[in-house]
């Protein structure tokens, strides 16, 4: 079977996420906690913004895909080794 949209985005941010917390631990460093401080300012710009694309259904017209936060990519996809730096690693 197929699987989309954030029932596979979801899982994959979180395991992200781990990654990070592994690395954040290892180093002797707190791990994240709640990420909306972190990714509505540091973390934003290790975010590649997605821009392009929509996601019509249900008989609508969807919503686009702008620069900046949208409600189909959100901030857009992580680039794990900007994230590694802007946790200081």
């Amino acid at each position: 079977g197929t699987v989309d949209g954030t029932s596979c985005a979801s899982p994959i941010f979180a395991s992200v996420i781990a990654l990070l917390n592994d690395q954040l631990i290892a180093a002797g460093k707190s791990p994240l906690g709640f990420l909306n401080p972190f990714l509505y300012s540091t973390g934003a710009s290790a975010l590649n913004d997605v821009t392009s694309g929509d996601n019509p259904g249900c008989n609508t017209n969807g919503f686009p895909a702008v620069a900046g936060w949208d409600p189909v990519t959100g901030l857009g996809t992580p680039n794990f080794p900007k994230l590694l730096s802007a946790v200081g690693l």
